[in-house]
């Protein structure tokens, strides 16, 4: 009888998780795929989307472990800098990320727009090269990001360019037009 009341708040508060799990993350990124990034909620969800040389890149997950579709606002020499990746999903049960795009602007509004020579702020593509794990890398030719809102909870904007190969055996240069983003913001833990 003991271990009935210690197990009955257990299977309740595992049902109750269960329950709510129907509005996570992972749900609402897809209810939500369709809309402009203008369109999300203060709340967890994601939203972004971009074509790279004509195919449209979306989706995704928050994975605050490993920055993932979710950004962090930091202190660098040049003031608040940004920096998040925007990651599709994972192929085929494996640990590689078919695209993923990662960002390092400043974390104010208005535009930046980034050169090769960029040294303080960046956007690399890493598109999955078919081995697991291994990627072709791409950096910021010419590229231009706009932040149209930023928060304690969430940062947005849009982003388009053209990006030169750096490492791995790709095409010599991608580009990225009709970018946006409207992304949480990690908590700071200090």
């Amino acid at each position: 009888m003991q271990q009935l009341k210690l197990f009955s708040p257990i299977i309740l508060l595992a049902s109750l998780l269960f329950v709510c799990s129907g509005n996570s993350t992972v749900n609402a990124g897809k209810e939500n795929a369709s809309q402009s990034a203008s369109e999300s909620s203060s709340s967890g969800d994601v939203v972004f989307s971009y074509n790279l040389d004509g195919t449209k890149i979306s989706g995704g997950d928050v994975d605050a472990m490993m920055m993932s579709n979710v950004a962090a606002v930091t202190k660098s020499d040049n003031g608040n800098k940004v920096s998040f990746f925007l990651n599709d999903a994972y192929k085929d049960n494996t640990e590689t990320v078919s695209h993923s795009l990662r960002f390092a602007i400043p974390g104010k509004t208005g535009t930046v727009a980034l050169t090769a020579d960029e040294d303080n702020f960046n956007v690399q593509l890493f598109l999955a090269s078919g081995e697991e794990g291994k990627y072709v890398m791409y950096a910021n030719e010419g590229f231009s990001v706009t932040v149209t809102n930023i928060s304690a909870t969430r940062v947005s904007g849009t982003f388009s360019g053209k990006l030169k190969l750096f490492e791995g055996a790709g095409k010599a240069e991608v580009t990225i037009t009709d970018g946006k983003f409207d992304i949480p913001v990690q908590a700071n833990k200090g």
